[in-house]
């Protein structure tokens, strides 16, 4: 599944292998990386080709503006891949602290029942997600949220933005460790930026792939006019 979404995505799967369907994946990275460009042009290119339908939900963008940055990138929507921003209920959580698992729920559950063919879904971003949500129970939240996710029968991708390499390593270590979503998700593809000889470089690496044979090297991907490809190795 999604092998063939981007331009030789399938490259650094073995055999047949590919996302295996109902996977909870994170997508991780610094800023400035193309995590929602990659998960955008990946879901927007593999339902382009499918009966199937998705759903992308942005808590840190209006739906304007993020089409508008997909655009730049040269990544076109598929009219199956809903768009919701959340817009409207920021201004009901001023002063009240919402339950973030239920508001996605409801979010989920009314498009399942207006689209029965709805199989993927997005979240951009679990860092958002978290700003808005009681930081007590991380662990106990996490599990509830991802059990909710996986009970919906869905291949979901969420989005999260981790420490950029110029921070403190220590620090994104103990970050690594103590997050429970890397222990929970079923797999994990690390966006990131190399420097070598004044040459910038950003990479694709699959850290983790439950059920799927992959390569564990960084890929160059680079944005060409029609969106996102993946090129060989960085090194």
């Amino acid at each position: 599944m999604f092998k063939n979404s981007i331009n030789c995505l399938g490259d650094l799967f073995k055999g047949d292998s590919g996302i295996p369907r109902g996977s909870l994946i994170l997508v991780t990275g610094a800023e400035g990386s193309l995590k929602s460009g990659f998960v955008f042009n990946m879901l927007s290119k593999y339902l382009a080709s499918s009966s199937e339908c998705g759903l992308y939900a942005s808590l840190e963008e209006t739906k304007e503006s993020h089409l508008r940055n997909m655009e730049s990138l040269g990544i076109k929507k598929s009219d199956r891949l809903h768009i919701f921003d959340y817009k409207d209920m920021r201004y009901e959580w001023e002063n009240v602290e919402p339950d973030m698992i239920k508001v996605t729920e409801d979010l989920i559950n009314f498009y399942k029942e207006k689209y029965d063919n709805l199989t993927v879904f997005a979240l951009d971003s679990l860092n958002a997600l978290y700003s808005v949500s009681n930081p007590l129970n991380l662990r106990k939240n996490m599990y509830r949220f991802f059990t909710m996710l996986r009970d919906k029968d869905l291949t979901t991708f969420l989005i999260m933005e981790t420490c950029s390499s110029e921070k403190h390593v220590i620090v994104c270590t103990t970050d690594l460790i103590e997050r429970p979503e890397y222990f929970l998700a079923d797999g994990i593809i690390e966006l990131g930026i190399v420097e070598a000889n004044e040459n910038v470089k950003r990479y694709i690496q699959i850290r983790k792939m439950r059920g799927a044979n992959h390569s564990m090297g960084k890929h160059q991907i680079v944005v060409e006019k029609d969106g996102i490809h993946v090129f060989g190795s960085v090194y």
